[in-house]
């Protein structure tokens, strides 16, 4: 080594440290750390030493993080963190990539903590009662007719709820008084989605059967809407049945034409035309000047 060294680090421990991180064990040892002002006044003294020194450093550190919490990982791998329940088949549950003992959460439920539950928020929960809301509401936070629960809306743990209602009869009883109607509104409330939901299908239903039917009559037919809403006037009368409806299209287009026809079948299939239409190219007279009788005559 040089001749030159800094105060703190002689050549004989800087050797030893060497050895040992040809071994891959870590500064830690010697109670040195890499930003040690002593270490790193060594190192500049001496590029040779830093040149192999530093590279084995950081190669020791990043393994020596690897193998933080092995024990730990493999204590987790056979029982819980308690080390109470085996982390094996149902009892190992999955939450946000971390394995959770699912008898360690039912214990913990069934026993919650009640230091939240202070009388300042036994108040808050019951002018909540009083005020109308359920119990999802308050320990859930969803909202009034349904949708997506808010978390920020949730006074309570539901868990935490539930056992201070065993452990506190009159507050059990105020919320049973409450909540007496809660049954008598969630039925409504499910009566009125209900409702909407089979209004929603009737109107799908019959958009589709329309189009349907639509699609059923020749492409070239002027008057679809006309025929289908004969056809739909039959089904809703009973005159029709759905499974017909398509063995049946022609006949209410023949129906059709012989209410609107086309032309004069009393003389030779002549097309109809206009009374506005002029009786001559260089004239002004039309075929409605010529009528002598009146339409109800």
């Amino acid at each position: 080594m040089g001749t030159s060294m800094p105060s703190g680090l002689s050549d004989e421990k800087a050797a030893r440290m060497m050895a040992a991180l040809r071994e891959g064990i870590t500064l830690r040892k010697f109670g040195v750390k890499r930003g040690c002002p002593r270490f790193e006044a060594y190192c500049n003294a001496h590029p040779g030493y830093a040149r192999e020194a530093l590279p084995l450093v950081a190669a020791n550190t990043r393994a020596a993080n690897l193998r933080k919490g092995e024990l730990k990982r493999q204590k987790a791998s056979i029982v819980c963190l308690k080390g109470l329940h085996p982390m094996t088949g149902y009892n190992v549950r999955i939450h946000k990539g971390r394995r959770q003992c699912r008898e360690c959460e039912r214990i913990a439920n069934k026993n919650p903590s009640l230091e939240k539950f202070t009388p300042d928020l036994v108040e808050k929960v019951k002018a909540k009662f009083l005020a109308g809301a359920t119990v999802s509401q308050v320990c859930r936070g969803s909202p009034i007719g349904g949708g997506k629960r808010d978390p920020s809306r949730v006074l309570v743990q539901t868990a935490a709820f539930y056992r201070y209602r065993q452990l506190h009869p009159d507050f059990d009883r105020f919320v049973i008084a409450a909540i007496a109607d809660s049954n008598s509104v969630g039925q409504q409330i499910r009566w009125s989605r209900f409702r909407t939901r089979a209004h929603t299908s009737a109107v799908r239903a019959e958009l589709n059967d329309y189009h349907a039917i639509r699609a059923m009559l020749p492409a070239n037919f002027p008057d679809k809407d006309d025929v289908v809403s004969a056809i739909f006037e039959d089904l809703l009368t009973g005159a029709l049945k759905r499974e017909n409806v398509k063995a049946h299209v022609q006949t209410y287009i023949a129906a059709h034409n012989r209410m609107f026809p086309t032309k004069y079948r009393k003389f030779g299939d002549s097309p109809l035309v206009s009374l506005d239409d002029l009786m001559f190219e260089n004239g002004s007279t039309t075929r409605g000047d010529t009528v002598s009788r009146g339409l109800w005559d």
